[in-house]
């Protein structure tokens, strides 16, 4: 769990919260409607909500992917909340696709990477 609140692992939590925003931005989005500091924005907040997701499922449920789709759904409402609230989405079908491609790339797939304690 150190590794994931360590400065090295928020910041690559962010760095991967930020390319997902963008990603999905320029996915959904127009191109003219891209953004670096809303994107930058929304990547801290997306931050803040997968992190915490993350220590708790590491917590909860260590590295089995039993749990993961409840994991997604939950990464997918920060997601539409993101895209709606901090990215200014204005169509309710490109919001719920930006949720739906956040909530699978941003689930907590980091708490694999970490080596199983021995």
């Amino acid at each position: 769990m150190d590794a994931l609140l360590s400065p090295l692992g928020l910041g690559l939590a962010l760095l991967w919260s930020f390319a997902v925003l963008a990603s999905v931005q320029l996915t959904v989005r127009l191109i003219m409607a891209f953004s670096v500091t809303r994107t930058m924005l929304g990547a801290l907040v997306l931050t803040a909500i997968t992190v915490p997701i993350s220590v708790l499922y590491l917590v909860v449920f260590g590295q089995s992917l039993t749990a993961m789709p409840l994991a997604m759904l939950l990464t997918a409402i920060g997601g539409y909340v993101v895209a709606d609230r901090v990215l200014g989405f204005r169509r309710q079908r490109s919001t719920i696709a930006a949720a739906i491609g956040i909530g699978l790339l941003s689930a907590p797939w980091g708490v694999f990477l970490i080596r199983p304690p021995s």
